[in-house]
This record gives structure tokens, sequence and C-alpha cells, in this order.
């Protein structure tokens, strides 16, 4: 990303926080997750147009403050990540550092010219071992002799290799989340965001709930993980509702809309508490309390006072 788009989406982000109205649940759900660790996995949920994304910024931001190591992964129509991207994102948002073994193995599964650098062992009715001499001694998990390895961030796995497509994701996660597991070690909190998860595909969605998310729950308590989407997952995969923190947002109420206008009104529209609870009473039946929507209209009502007043 350009520096100038990084600074545009800067104050996007700046403006979606200075609007941030209530919530005040949803994030004090979040602050336990953070601290008390009793449920390391959060799931947002809610319609389109209902604040997904202004509440996961908002988690964001709250994690930033903490000076927490955090990553991020979002799916678009045009950003339609498999199991590889995301754990190539997820990495390198940590640090690369901390997943040598990870990166040395995806190499050697996408590129035919690649020497790999630790002993790969991979078992398959049995066991067979592939490049059983590539070694360095006295390496170790996320460590080989102290040298970063590129990515060569091929996609496209390769044919030439006797080991099934689904071992090598398996694999590849287990290397990802030994990686993470050392990276976690410290006692520093670490939050993996996922957001508009419902545009995953099938296979990545199954591969996140039993494979990747398992250990988050089991074996990684300094890690957290929070899926943001627009359905509440289904219920083979919720394992346990002990397991996971919901938050399903519900539609803004009367008060909300009536704070919100206040807020972005103060200073730039001379509004009398009758005309404002007015306009909020009008917005909550046309829209419905759907926070995008109540933006857009305020946004209108602006436009509109300073035309008129100009």
């Amino acid at each position: 990303m350009s520096e100038v788009a990084t600074t545009q989406f800067s104050r996007v982000q700046e403006r979606r926080l200075a609007e941030f109205v209530d919530r005040t649940a949803e994030m004090s759900r979040y602050a336990e997750v953070l601290d008390k660790g009793e449920v390391q996995i959060m799931v947002v949920y809610a319609e389109t147009g209902m604040g997904k994304t202004s509440l996961l910024l908002r988690m964001v931001h709250e994690s930033a403050l903490r000076k927490l190591r955090r990553a991020e992964v979002v799916w678009g129509d045009t950003s339609v990540h498999d199991y590889m991207a995301v754990l190539r994102k997820l990495r390198d948002d940590l640090g690369v550092s901390h997943f040598t073994a990870f990166t040395d193995l995806i190499n050697y599964y996408t590129d035919a010219s690649y020497q790999p650098q630790m002993e790969i062992n991979i078992n398959v009715q049995g066991s067979v071992q592939v490049a059983g001499g590539a070694q360095i001694s006295g390496s170790s998990v996320g460590d080989i002799a102290g040298v970063v390895l590129r990515d060569n961030m091929f996609t496209v796995q390769r044919p030439d290799i006797a080991v099934p497509v689904e071992v090598r994701r398996e694999e590849l996660t287990r290397r990802f989340l030994d990686g993470l597991r050392e990276f976690s070690s410290s006692g520093e909190c670490v939050v993996l965001f996922f957001d508009a998860v419902e545009k995953m595909s099938e296979p990545t969605n199954q591969w996140l709930w039993e494979q990747l998310l398992p250990p988050v729950r089991d074996a990684l308590p300094n890690v957290r993980a929070v899926l943001c989407g627009q359905r509440r997952p289904p219920e083979e995969r919720d394992w346990n509702t002990d397991y996971l923190a919901f938050a399903e947002l519900k539609p803004l109420g009367l008060d909300d809309i009536d704070a919100y206008i206040a807020k972005r009104t103060a200073g730039k529209v001379e509004m009398l508490d009758e005309t404002r609870q007015a306009l909020a009473a009008m917005l909550a039946a046309v829209t419905k309390g759907r926070p995008a929507d109540v933006a857009s209209a305020v946004d209108l009502y602006l436009a509109s006072s300073r035309s008129s007043g100009s």
C-alpha cells in the first residue's frame, strides 16, 4: 500500500473511530476476552450495515493502545484467501522471523527449484520422508541458524511430490502453529482478526474451524481470535458456547441515534433538543437503526444544512 493510500485509510479509520456510538457492551466483552482468557475466541455477527467493521476497527484500536501484537485477514470480492494466503498474512503481520520453519516448508511445497533448509518428515499411511538430508545441525522450529528465510510467494502447490494436498495443509498449519506458540510464549497477548468471514470458501472455513482455531482454544493461552461476519457459525462448529464469546450487533436504539446526531452536529449546526429528538425519531423509523444508514442520513442532513446556510 502506498504512503498516500495508507494516509487516506488512516483518516477513514480515525473518522470511524470518532463517530463510534454505543457498542459499550461489545467492547466490554472484548476486554474480558483479552484480560481474563476464559474464552479466547470472539465471534461478532450481524447483517450488512450494522457496524461490524467499525466495531472491529475499535477493537484493533484498543489492541494498539494496549500495545498488543495483532494480525488481520480481510476477505473481499477480490480477496478470496485460501488457507495458505491466511497463514502467510498472519505470519507477515506478526513477524516473519518467528515462522522460519513454516516459510521453509511452504517454499518447498510450491517451488520446484527450492532446496529445503530443515528436515521434512511427512507421515502418509506409514512413513514417507522427503528431503531427509536437507537440514542444518542445531536448528530448531522457527530458527534456522539465525537465518530468516524469504517466502518465494508461489501459490500453486507442486504436483511432483507424493504428498496429498490435505497432508500438506495439515503440516503447514502445524508448522505455523509451532511458530505462533513460540512467538506467544513470552506471555504477551496476540490477537488474530478475521473480517468478512462469510466470504470464505467452504474448504477454508472448514480448515479454520477444524485446524487453526482448536489449538487457539486448547493450547495457546496467550492467543486470541476475533471473527467478524454476517452469520453466526453453524451449530456443529460452535463446539460449546463455553468456548466462544458471541456479540450479535443489534440496531441502534432511539437514544443511540439521538446521541450520534448530537455528536455529529456539535459545533456545526445549531439544533434545539426537541428538533434533534424529532430527527432521531424519524431516522429510527426510516433506517430501522442500521448504523451505516443512520450515518449516511446525518451526512445528508449536515450537507443540506451547510447548503441552506450559505
